[in-house]
Order: C-alpha cells, then structure tokens, then sequence
C-alpha cells in the first residue's frame, strides 16, 4: 500500500476528488491553505502500489494547471496491515 501526499490547486480540488472516487479511491483527506493571494490544498490518500501512476495521471490532469509550481506529489510506503489514513477519532 501506498500513501500518496499531493498539493494540488486549490480551485480543481472538487473535481479532482470526484475523479479520484470514480476509480475506487474512498478515503481521501483534504486540507486547503490560504494566503494573501494563493491558494493550495493537500491531498492525502492510500492506494495500491499498482494504482500510483494512475493517480499521479489523475492528480495532474485534474488538479493542475500545468505549471509545475501549482502541484506536488509524494509517495509514501504503507504498512500492509491496510489501516484507514483517516485519525482513529474519525472512525
């Protein structure tokens, strides 16, 4: 398992996300970060380590905007014992 940290532009998030759900991806934590004049959201989610590419493609098609200093992407290895991302008071 994988976990995959993207910051992504914050006006495609909605979007993106939809897209994430339609290929099975359910637990997906967002946060947005604001500053004067920029905005930004992080994306955490967990994968399988067969899925990372088609996420990366998903992240970039949906939540960018192609410039390379509007997105980030980080993988991250999981434990296999296939915990939820989400805090344990969330559950």
């Amino acid at each position: 398992m994988k976990k995959v940290i993207a910051y992504v532009n914050n006006h495609k998030v909605q979007s993106l996300v939809q897209e994430l759900q339609r290929i099975g991806i359910d637990e997906i934590i967002v946060t947005e970060y604001f500053k004067p004049r920029k905005k930004i959201s992080r994306l955490e989610l967990r994968c399988g380590n067969n899925w990372v590419e088609q996420v990366r493609n998903i992240v970039h098609e949906n939540g960018t905007t192609g410039n390379m200093k509007d997105n980030y992407f980080e993988v991250k290895e999981l434990d296999d014992n296939n915990e939820s991302i989400f805090p344990n008071f969330c559950e």
